[in-house]
């Protein structure tokens, strides 16, 4: 009998890790798992990907020739509780090469935000690169997560989170990695 019971927590146990596998960025973030309840599939403009957030956010779709994206973030809370998440798919080539390097500190520079922390991990099984940098926006302290993943040979995909204020930064930046996390790319 108590082998029974014993498998059947098992089983319990697999299935559970398996359908809540963290991301590489994640796990070296230091991330533990945050699930969200409610959430409504959102696809972008044109159709490159699909996200899972709260039902309850609000969200705006944007595309150009270049690009679709989508903005959203929990409008009920204040803007020192939430974070505001942009995901996009954009048309172009991305190297991780001195000159990405060069362009990415140039526009750090000039919006007057530094980088605390960075990391070379893959995220949906492709090469990524993704940066925390710190600074004042509006007059607020101000964090911004910002990943980048090559998809092919002439698309990438880039997202950022904005977290103002200076309280729960981690968790906020973990709560926008989950929500990443959810991303089915649909080419």
């Amino acid at each position: 009998m108590a082998i029974k019971i014993y498998g059947f927590y098992g089983l319990i146990f697999l299935l559970i890790s398996a359908c809540s596998k963290q991301s590489d960025i994640a796990k070296k973030m230091n991330c533990s798992l945050t699930n969200y309840k409610n959430t409504k599939q959102i696809t972008d403009f044109n159709k490159n990907f699909i996200l899972k957030i709260p039902s309850n956010w609000k969200t705006e779709l944007y595309f150009d020739n270049y690009q679709s994206e989508i903005i959203t973030a929990d409008t009920i809370k204040q803007l020192s509780d939430t974070f505001i998440l942009s995901a996009s798919f954009d048309m172009g080539t991305l190297n991780f090469d001195s000159d990405f390097h060069r362009r990415k500190d140039s526009a750090l520079k000039a919006n007057n935000l530094k980088i605390i922390d960075f990391g070379s991990q893959t995220f949906q099984s492709k090469p990524s690169f993704w940066y925390v940098a710190k600074g004042t926006k509006n007059n607020f302290a101000y964090h911004r997560f910002t990943v980048l993943t090559k998809i092919s040979e002439n698309t990438y995909f880039s997202a950022y989170s904005e977290i103002y204020g200076n309280s729960n930064i981690n968790e906020r930046i973990c709560e926008s990695i989950s929500l990443l996390e959810s991303i089915q790319f649909l080419e």
